[in-house]
């Protein structure tokens, strides 16, 4: 029997990796079945629907996340439509956790036969051996009314489901897909690589899949097995970036092991440059341990909220809010890059709340704070009837960005557009309010994140002053410039693209033109990049003239605004205007007179007071692109005709912002 296993991903969204979910159930059941079955795994719904339209296999089983949940269906009913006996199979967390919610979504679901309910491996397998006792036939399956473990059906309007069965405890019981090379194809293509070397999360966040009490074990494999699916990448790869999907990477005696064995893999194979991974969350000095092993990390010190009112109403009480960013200010020894994340409207938030939260991060060294909305996962607990109620959770509807696209399955066009439900208000922040807090969440994209400032920053810390007082003033002031008042305006237009039920989405987007108007990038953008793009695209020249008068402002409040501090601000606004603004325009060569060594201080990273790099006379510099930013330039035009899409895409795809802007070096020519 051919088993195709599909974990989607729509044309022009960004989630390019391995799918490693799929892969482990895939070659869990190549062992325990054999040759009986001949497995293929898909990433590309172009690649699925061509294969679709050649032959048609026994089972097709699909992975459900928020990403590709409708892809995913609208493939499924057009498999059923084609194919009446092949069977469909979903799995995954997109999926609820009250009986009577699973039941109903089932019975609206017709074109899926079977759910795998949480830990798909044996549930899969076991799911194979019934409909192998039914000659493959679902219909017969079903009418038995047989409880397969782990696995939900509906049977005439009645969902019928399995007992629940027990985690692997040993998870080297699971065959490793990768030592397996089922993942080469993806490897070798350019998908980015998921290694995990635990499941399992002892935290009960209820904004989060893995916060129910079922997935709070943690179980670990060999460290064998993890170095070999590690030199097995190294080898393959053709991306320099690593995922380590476990959720609290560094908190365990373990992980150190794993990342000396990374920095092996990284000597020996140049991969991978970049790693990423959510970091443990109260051990400061094992993270710490596991940051120094590791070249290229990146470390998410993700807190959600650094308030204690919310913390308890999401369970995270647990969480040293403390330890975390101690640890996220130690990091900087290492230079290791940093991010956090946190969510707005949780329960319990507010406007004070969620700035002061952002504010926590940003004192404490954190190098990206980005801010997300809370979307309201099926299978968390916060997304219950219960927790809806018991905090008046107000919620709107979406479409995901990059998810409206033309697909083709046996020659009929379609789109398949992910919707998200995300609460805009509660018992303690109105719908001002969230508004609010998404403004003040693009002023941290424009003036902190990222370090497109950084500069100036390193001057305000430097004289002890706290970088939140500045974003934060920054923030107050953005209207009184009429050019970022305009794209503040713009940006709360685009925030406000929300409908109050699905039904009310479905229907707009059924409507002559509207699906066009999403793929052409009108509609439905990632509006906190489309705007700070925007910002550092077309604005750069106000927004740093706009940045050094606020910076001067919040300076002479403090009383730190001497002449010398003056002077070396003046030259510094100069030295912006010259290396920042028309980053996406090929103008050749600047030339800038400076009383400091700024090309020296560009290479130290501004650290330690500027007025040591303070030179006897002005010298002449030279603000250039080298070759890799010239290419990048023109390699970016295609986007920037675009509009707002177009930036966003260019920011998505590349986030070190910094190196956009162009090179210092002193000038030989003496003109």
């Amino acid at each position: 029997m051919d088993i195709y296993f599909a974990d989607l991903t729509h044309s022009r969204h960004t989630c390019n990796s391995v799918p490693y979910g799929i892969a482990m159930v895939a070659a869990y059941a190549m062992e325990r079945i054999g040759e009986k079955v001949a497995v293929a795994l898909f990433k590309s719904p172009e690649e699925l629907a061509q294969r679709l339209a050649e032959q048609e296999p026994g089972m097709v089983c699909f992975a459900s996340y928020i990403w590709n949940t409708e892809l995913s269906l609208e493939f499924a009913r057009r498999i059923k439509a084609r194919y009446p006996s092949c069977i469909t199979v979903f799995g995954g967390p997109n999926y609820p956790l009250d009986f009577a919610a699973r039941e109903a979504l089932l019975r609206s679901r017709p074109e899926v036969d079977f759910f795998i309910y949480r830990e798909g491996e044996a549930s899969f397998v076991g799911l194979y051996d019934a409909l192998n006792r039914f000659s493959f036939d679902a219909v017969l399956l079903k009418a038995s009314r047989e409880l397969i473990p782990g696995c939900n059906y509906v049977h005439e309007e009645q969902l019928l489901e399995g007992e629940q069965l027990p985690l692997f405890a040993q998870l080297d019981l699971l065959p490793s897909p990768y030592l397996a090379g089922l993942c080469d194809k993806f490897l070798s293509h350019g998908h980015t690589a998921i290694i995990q070397s635990v499941r399992g999360c002892p935290f009960s966040c209820s904004f989060c899949q893995e916060g129910d009490d079922y997935y709070n074990p943690v179980r670990r494999f060999s460290l064998e097995r993890t170095k070999a699916e590690l030199r097995h990448i190294g080898k393959i790869a053709t991306t320099q970036k690593l995922y380590i999907a476990d959720s609290n990477f560094g908190m365990y005696s373990e992980d150190i092991e794993v990342a000396v064995e990374l920095a092996a893999v990284q000597k020996e194979y140049g991969w991978p440059k970049f790693v990423d991974c959510i970091s443990g969350k109260n051990d400061k000095t094992r993270v710490l341990q596991t940051a120094a092993a590791i070249s290229g990390g990146q470390f998410s010190a993700a807190i959600q909220s650094s308030d204690e009112t919310v913390l308890a109403n999401i369970n995270r009480q647990n969480v040293s809010i403390e330890e975390i960013m101690a640890t996220a200010t130690d990091m900087e020894l290492f230079q290791t890059h940093s991010f956090s994340e946190i969510i707005v409207a949780l329960p319990g938030d507010s406007t004070a709340a969620h700035f002061k939260s952002a504010c926590d991060l940003i004192d404490a060294g954190i190098h990206v704070v980005r801010s997300h909305q809370l979307i309201m996962l099926p299978g968390a607990e916060l997304s219950s009837a219960a927790s809806r109620k018991k905090f008046d959770m107000q919620t709107r509807f979406r479409v995901m960005h990059n998810t409206v696209n033309h697909y083709t399955l046996f020659e009929e066009s379609f789109y398949a557009p992910e919707i998200d439900e995300i609460c805009v208000a509660h018992n303690t922040m109105s719908f001002q309010d969230y508004l609010h807090c998404r403004c003040f969440d693009l002023s941290v994209e424009i003036f902190y994140n990222n370090g497109i400032f950084y500069e100036l920053h390193a001057l305000l810390k430097g004289l002890g002053i706290q970088l939140s007082v500045f974003i934060r003033r920054l923030h107050d002031r953005v209207n009184d410039n009429p050019t970022l008042a305009e794209l503040f305006a713009g940006f709360l237009e685009d925030t406000q693209e929300l409908w109050n039920t699905r039904e009310e989405l479905q229907a707009f987007l059924a409507q002559p033109g509207v699906m066009a108007r999403y793929y052409a990038g009108e509609l439905g953008r990632n509006e906190q990049l489309a705007y700070k793009a925007q910002a550092l695209f077309d604005c750069m020249t106000e927004l740093v003239c706009f940045t050094h008068d606020v910076a001067a402002d919040v300076v002479g409040r403090a009383g730190f605004l001497s002449a010398e501090v003056a002077d070396y601000l003046a030259e510094l606004r100069r030295f912006d205007l010259l290396r920042k603004t028309a980053v996406m325009s090929d103008d050749g060569v600047r030339y800038g007179s400076f009383h400091y060594d700024f090309a020296t201080l560009l290479t130290s990273g501004f650290r330690g007071a500027p007025w040591g790099n303070r030179l006897p006379a002005a010298r002449r510099f030279k603000f250039f692109r080298d070759d890799c930013q010239a290419g990048f330039v023109k390699e970016m035009q295609k986007f920037l005709a675009g509009g707002l899409h177009g930036y966003a895409a260019i920011i998505s795809a590349n986030p070190k912002i910094r190196e956009y802007f162009r090179r210092v070096a002193a000038a030989i020519d003496s003109n």
